[in-house]
């Protein structure tokens, strides 16, 4: 045990689905990717898919053992990532109709995976957990107290500024954190586990792009998008070519069949605009297509960055 590699650099978006909209280079894979913010033609970058979408010690968890330091690391990649390839193998196949419960489960539990271990999803809770603790902070401060209790903690605030807090508790909390993202995804999962399965692929010309964030969820009824909604569409590219959507269960808990839809003409082309701009404004801090790709939703990266902001 004690002499296996630890894995330092750990993907929030798999090495195992990057591949599927790489190029090959030196025997290797390669990206081409664009700054959201920083959106010029010149600007469109190549990346190796080991640097890509990646942080050190992401998933690293405390303590004495590698084994017990990489156990996160390693549950990921057992258990979620080793079933990628067959479940996008069999997303792919247009001869594959039926599918059995596990290979439904399977799909589903990738999808949910992928959303809850992003960047994004990491920054959006630490946003929610430092606006809590803007509040206690404050209102601690004008009652001279010098600690109070958050989120099943005591925490002094004796000569610390919020923003030694919000440091603090960021490392103090990075930890159960993750542990929280997988258990809400897992929970999840068993909701969604029932869920109709859809593949859209392009017959013609386009491509779907995508991102550093690449699972975008929308409420069907087209209410306020809440994270563990049972009534929210997952959407995500899986290739150039095809796209994977789960819906609510709307037909029979026994129905184990894709149901697959190809997209041609003008209409085909509307529906790929459509996932493509959702797919941009659901980005973080990239955008990942081929390279005349990039070039040609340049303005609408803009566009829709330029609206964000207002």
């Amino acid at each position: 045990m004690g002499n296996k590699q630890e894995t330092k650099k750990q993907h929030f978006v798999p090495r195992t689905y990057l591949r599927n909209f790489s190029f090959q280079k030196n025997n290797d894979f390669y990206l081409n990717a664009i700054p959201i913010d920083n959106c010029e033609e010149t600007n469109i970058f190549e990346s190796n898919i080991k640097d890509m979408c990646a942080e050190n010690n992401l998933y690293t968890l405390i303590g004495d053992t590698e084994e017990d330091r990489q156990l996160l690391e390693r549950l990921y990649s057992d258990s979620f990532e080793s079933k990628y390839k067959s479940v996008y193998d069999v997303l792919t196949n247009d001869s594959i109709i039926e599918i059995t419960r596990e290979q439904r489960t399977d799909i589903i539990e990738t999808v949910i995976t992928m959303f809850y271990r992003t960047k994004k999803w990491i920054n959006l809770v630490n946003d929610f957990t430092n606006q809590g603790l803007e509040k206690a902070y404050d209102l601690n401060i004008q009652f001279g107290n010098s600690s109070f209790t958050f989120e099943g903690k005591r925490i002094s605030i004796d000569g610390k500024t919020i923003n030694d807090l919000k440091r603090e508790f960021k490392v103090n909390s990075r930890v159960s954190q993750v542990i929280k993202q997988l258990q809400f995804a897992l929970k999840l999962v068993e909701i969604r586990r029932s869920d109709n399965i859809n593949v859209f692929k392009i017959i013609d010309d386009g491509e779907f792009i995508t991102s550093d964030n690449p699972v975008i969820i929308q409420n069907i009824n087209g209410k306020r998008t809440i994270p563990f909604d049972v009534d929210n569409v997952f959407y995500l590219p899986i290739s150039k070519k095809y796209l994977l959507s789960i819906f609510p269960r709307e037909l029979p808990i026994e129905y184990n069949k894709i149901i697959r839809l190809n997209l041609s003409g003008a209409q085909g082309l509307k529906h790929i605009n459509t996932f493509n701009l959702l797919q941009i404004h659901n980005s973080d801090k990239f955008v990942i297509a081929s390279q005349a790709s990039l070039k040609m939703h340049i303005p609408q990266i803009n566009s829709l960055k330029i609206k964000d902001r207002e």
